[in-house]
C-alpha cells in the first residue's frame, strides 16, 4: 500500500507541473510577448535569444551541480 502512495504522490506532482506550464502560456504577459513577435517578424531573433539564455542557464548549472558535490 505505501508503494502506491508515493505513485500516487508522484502523479500529482507531475499533473501540478504540467497545469503550471500551461499556466505560464496562457499568461496575458506572455501571450502579448509571443503576438509582438509575431507581429513584427522577430521569430529568427526570438530563436537566437532563447538558445543564449538556455545555453547560459545550461552552463550555470554545471557549475551549481559541481559545487555541491565538493
Amino acid at each position: 500500500m505505501p508503494q502506491n502512495a508515493k505513485a500516487t504522490n508522484t502523479n500529482t506532482k507531475t499533473t501540478e507541473d504540467n497545469s503550471s506550464i500551461k499556466n505560464f502560456k496562457q499568461n496575458s504577459d506572455i501571450e502579448n510577448f509571443y503576438r509582438f513577435i509575431h507581429e513584427n517578424k522577430l521569430r529568427k531573433e526570438a530563436k537566437v535569444l532563447m538558445a543564449m539564455v538556455a545555453k547560459s542557464l545550461k552552463k550555470s548549472g554545471r557549475k551549481r551541480k559541481a559545487k555541491t558535490l565538493n
